[in-house]
């Protein structure tokens, strides 16, 4: 298989960048920061939180590529993408996932009374999340906005989520309907959201209402948390991570080549 094409992950100074778009570097305590900074500037503004299944799917998607061109952060989700930026030389890039960044946004919410939404997820599954995380962190402010069943993100079934955005008026809001789906709804939909911050979340929902059970945290730190994935979804994620990710060896050999030359 040929290299050209497959994206390059590259470190200039301690920053590293995905075909030149720079990955936030610092700790959560710095997201915060900027957090803050990006709703007092007003606007729309996109979080991605990048795994390795959308490095592999990057510059492949049009509308993945448009999210990532207009993201106001780009966080290092993946294990196995830290694990690289770390041997190219990023060695102030932490891993911030969607499942961690929720609950920590409502823990924020207390303190500075900003607003979450989860947007997507069962009826059943956003409710339960929402109301875990209102116990969890009292005084926060969560609430679930149900998303409609469709492929399309053109589909004009998803205005009356605009609607429920406008009334709710969230600071944050978790987009969970899966990658690049959540992307793409948000970079169609962007002139008609409120001003606040849409963060790319995934399977956020699920952990957070406790409908899936994340892996325990040495296998998140060896970087298998995949493989406990695999092993409650099998027959939705095999082709995922058997098949499609071993792609990302050669994002690999592509970037550790780059630093060399």
């Amino acid at each position: 298989m040929t290299t050209t094409g497959v994206p390059t992950i590259r470190v200039v100074e301690g920053v590293a960048s995905l075909d030149g778009l720079d990955f936030f570097s610092g700790d959560l305590d710095e997201l915060k920061e900027r957090v803050g900074a990006l709703l007092s500037s007003g606007g729309v503004h996109l979080i991605v939180t990048t795994n390795t299944d959308q490095i592999i799917d990057f510059g492949k998607s049009k509308g993945l590529s448009e999210a990532y061109n207009l993201a106001s952060l780009r966080l290092v989700d993946g294990k196995p993408l830290q694990s690289l930026v770390r041997a190219l030389g990023g060695r102030n890039t932490e891993r911030i996932t969607g499942a961690d960044l929720l609950p920590q946004a409502a823990d924020w919410s207390r303190e500075e009374k900003w607003r979450i939404a989860i947007i997507g997820g069962s009826d059943y599954v956003g409710e339960g999340a929402a109301r875990n995380l209102r116990t969890l962190y009292p005084g926060s402010h969560v609430e679930h906005i149900p998303f409609p069943h469709t492929n399309n993100v053109k589909n004009e079934n998803s205005g009356i989520v605009r609607e429920q955005l406008h009334y709710y008026r969230p600071d944050i809001s978790f987009v969970c309907l899966g990658s690049p789906k959540q992307e793409e709804w948000v970079v169609e939909n962007m002139d008609n959201l409120p001003d606040g911050i849409y963060v790319g979340a995934g399977a956020a929902v699920d952990f957070a209402a406790g409908a899936k059970s994340r892996a325990p945290l040495l296998m998140q730190r060896m970087g298998l948390e995949w493989t406990w994935r695999l092993v409650q979804e099998p027959r939705r994620l095999w082709r995922r991570y058997l098949v499609k990710g071993s792609a990302f060896f050669f994002v690999i050999i592509k970037s550790m080549w780059g630093k060399l030359k």
